[in-house]
């Protein structure tokens, strides 16, 4: 998956363009797209997830690192 295909997918999420999707919308899309497991606990930082931890999240990181990092 490249850039364009992960900013496309975030513009979605971000339909009222705020520069940020809520944390439903980001683990949803991360459940979708296999990243993570529904019994995976996520943390929610109360702030929006912007589109380059998002990015980071789906691209960068390894599957593998990904969940490990998430539980940090």
């Amino acid at each position: 998956m490249d850039n364009s295909n992960i900013a496309s997918m975030f513009e979605m999420l971000d339909s009222s363009n705020k520069g940020s999707i809520s944390f439903v919308q980001y683990k949803e899309a991360l459940k979708t797209l296999g990243l993570c497991t529904a019994e995976e606990v996520l943390k929610d930082d109360g702030h929006g997830v912007t589109f380059e931890k998002f990015r980071n999240e789906v691209c960068i990181c390894p599957a593998s690192l990904q969940a490990f990092a998430r539980k940090l």
